[in-house]
């Protein structure tokens, strides 16, 4: 987590803002209320149905969904609840919720919560006694941790024994680097100590949260209840900025710890905060310090977060050559900016052809992780606020002045973000026309368009996708594609996001809610939904073969097409694509990496059994060294490389990202194409960092003998 970007938050891949519309819930929502209970669930629930794209009214099919989301969300392991528990759940409430809750009756909620309740504490003393027991690692037995294969238990025993195995499996882990039998125990006793106190400490608004989020769900995946953090976090995520001491924190068994420190921050600037520290206590200005030991990590969150140049005093804990030092560090809060998820631009080269006819293609690698907006900084007209398209056209800039001959734009793992910045962010690759088609619950069509005309780069372009491309992603690289501008490249298609969501606030103590209000659609009337954008060339990936995706969601909106709007098609990339795909094809027989992604690939097609469950037999020492120089080679890993100067520029040398790779090579065959040049296959074409391998190696150099200097002769 950082001090800013919660993982709940993102949890469903894909968040968006459309439009806030506070006032309407706010009217809904007693100011002077500042708990969720059975009425105002059922207020907000009516609000769901006024917005909703395909949803206006509450019916039994919801209310099976909505049963069967809360239980998940409750026990999704299936390690507390009995299959007489479903039974009677089901029974009692699969066609009622939705008449209890129009009701402002909610005693189901209670009835389910006291259930579970009742068995998580029996289960306690069984999973003390997996915790105590002398486990056999010699044992070949397995752990399934798929949910749709795993039914639930029939009795305690058969709980007790996916407990045992649950605790066998942790233990394993534990000793991959701690072998005291004791210690380990210890460490296990210390995991299940606090689940127990988060266990206790679900409050009744939490509970509520819970139901409107599994209710939210049942509409579709993508509308959904965020509280106060996660809302919060949310807008960090849009802004990409924050107010704090900027660090990455993680919860290590009950501590608080510094994972990472965000450059510029307040921590970073103090030069008295490390990686690694451990937070143990947390006070505001001259305040008394609170204990933050084996507290929840967003409750921490809340303590360290505040208002710009107000002082947090943290006492850290460190380990210093075997010994623990304790300090306490003041900090001036202040605006962090998170310029590790902004646009970011670089040149790499790509040398093609031998000995005279020898030359070096400059290709402009981009990289964009969200379609982020400042949306408070628009709303109050604020001067350069904060966005993704100032951020892409000042890197398009960078690439341009650089000398790139061609731009590869890499989208993968962007989850979207803003409607309005994908718009115009395509808009700087294609000189005006409609960009997207938006269709409301009242079947009225809504066209988006580019209307500047120019662009920021009319050059040869490859938009590199996978399958956590969405939303805002698959509506660029639709355009792009239906526009005939560029070449989609990666995985054979994007996660297949076609909704669209409107987040409205409720109230500070309260939240949001966010629902789904219409769909969208490319310029050719095609939706991404469930299908995604399809690839014109497929880079190999073993990503590519999990089960990521919208079609994988429970309850996710059907794929439709409607009418495609009227737009001017380019001839950038038809004539070329055969081409481009064949040279890649035969390309990727030769090269070792892809050999080894391709047998990678065909292994977990063939362990279909082994990808939902782990082995709790332990490997022997020989077994885990065959592992490890079976890792390095996979990755690329290097013995001669110097450890310390990767850190400052991983990526420089591409060792182990092989599709960028290749699609560095796919984009110097696209410039040669362009120039009336034909395709040399016979030889894979070296990737290198344009002018960074010479700085890194001197870096590394200089690190080396001021390493030696001071080690004592």
């Amino acid at each position: 987590m950082s001090m800013g970007i919660v993982s709940d938050a993102a949890r469903k891949h894909v968040k968006k803002i459309v439009l806030f519309m506070p006032v309407l819930i706010g009217a809904l929502i007693s100011s002077t209320s500042f708990a969720l209970d059975c009425k105002q669930v059922r207020l907000l629930t009516n609000y769901y149905f006024k917005m909703h794209f395909t949803y206006s009214e509450f019916n039994d099919e919801l209310s099976k969904r909505s049963l069967d989301l809360f239980i998940k969300a409750w026990d999704p392991g299936k390690l507390y609840l009995l299959q007489s528990d479903i039974d009677r759940f089901e029974k009692q409430y699969s066609t009622t919720i939705d008449d209890a809750v129009l009701a402002a009756n909610c005693n189901f909620i209670d009835d389910i919560v006291s259930t579970y309740n009742q068995r998580f504490v029996e289960r306690q003393k069984g999973i003390d006694e997996a915790i105590a027991k002398k486990h056999d690692f010699t044992v070949d037995e397995y752990m399934e941790v798929d949910q749709k294969k795993m039914p639930w238990a029939q009795s305690g025993d058969e709980l007790a024994d996916r407990w045992r195995k649950r605790v066998k499996f942790q233990i394993m882990g534990i000793r991959e680097t701690l072998t005291d039998e004791p210690k380990i125990r210890t460490k296990m006793e210390k995991r299940m100590s606090i689940v127990r106190k988060r266990h206790k400490e679900t409050s009744s608004d939490e509970v509520m949260g819970i139901y409107l989020n599994a209710f939210a769900s049942a509409l579709d995946p993508h509308s959904d209840y965020m509280g106060p953090d996660e809302l919060e976090d949310f807008r960090i995520n849009t802004r990409l900025s924050l107010e704090g001491i900027g660090a990455v924190l993680r919860s290590d068994d009950g501590f608080t710890t510094i994972q990472s420190l965000v450059a510029g921050g307040a921590a970073a600037q103090s030069g008295q905060v490390k990686k690694g520290d451990k937070i143990i206590a947390v006070a505001q200005g001259d305040k008394p310090a609170v204990d933050v030991v084996d507290m929840d990590l967003k409750e921490v969150v809340k303590l360290i977060r505040g208002h710009h140049d107000t002082e947090v005093k943290l006492t850290i804990t460190r380990d210093e050559k075997g010994k623990n030092t304790q300090r306490i560090v003041a900090l001036k809060r202040q605006k962090v900016q998170l310029t590790d998820k902004a646009a970011k631009s670089q040149i790499k080269i790509v040398k093609v052809g031998e000995g005279v006819t020898a030359k070096n293609i400059k290709v402009g690698v981009i990289t964009l992780l969200s379609f982020y907006m400042d949306f408070e900084g628009r709303q109050n007209k604020e001067k350069n606020f904060k966005s993704s398209s100032a951020d892409m056209l000042r890197e398009i800039e960078a690439v341009k002045k650089a000398g790139a001959q061609v731009v590869v734009l890499d989208l993968r793992n962007n989850g979207g973000g803003s409607l309005d910045e994908a718009v115009t962010i395509s808009g700087l690759f294609i000189n005006s026309g409609p960009m997207v088609q938006i269709r409301g619950s009242n079947g009225t069509n809504t066209l988006l368009e580019d209307r500047d005309s120019g662009v920021a780069w009319a050059g040869p372009l490859a938009v590199m996708i996978n399958r956590q491309s969405a939303s805002a992603s698959e509506i660029f690289a639709g355009a792009i594609q239906d526009y005939k501008r560029g070449l989609i490249i990666g995985d054979t298609h994007t996660f297949g996001k076609g909704t669209v969501q409107n987040l409205n606030d409720v109230s500070d103590k309260l939240g949001a809610i966010k629902v789904t209000i219409s769909k969208f659609y490319r310029p050719s009337g095609s939706s991404t939904q469930l299908r995604g954008v399809e690839s014109d060339i497929v880079i190999p990936d073993i990503f590519d073969e999990l089960e990521i995706g919208e079609r994988f969601y429970d309850y996710a909106l059907p794929w439709e097409k409607i009418n495609d709007s009227e737009f001017k098609k380019l001839a950038e990339v038809e004539p070329y694509v055969k081409k481009l795909a064949e040279a890649s094809a035969a390309r990727l027989k030769t090269d070792k990496s892809f050999m080894q992604v391709n047998e990678d690939i065909k292994q977990y097609k063939d362990k279909i059994l082994d990808r939902t469950r782990f082995s709790l037999k332990e490997k022997s020492e020989a077994e885990k060294a065959l592992d490890k120089v079976k890792l390095e080679t996979r990755i690329g890993f290097r013995q001669d490389a110097d450890p310390e100067s990767a850190d400052e520029n991983a990526d420089v040398l591409l060792i182990d990202d092989f599709q960028l790779q290749e699609a560095l090579r796919i984009g110097a065959d696209y410039v040669a194409l362009k120039a009336g040049e034909d395709l040399q296959i016979d030889t894979i074409p070296e990737v290198e960092a344009a002018e960074n391998a010479r700085i890194l190696k001197n870096k590394a150099v200089k690190k080396k003998a001021a390493k030696n200097k001071a080690v004592p002769k």
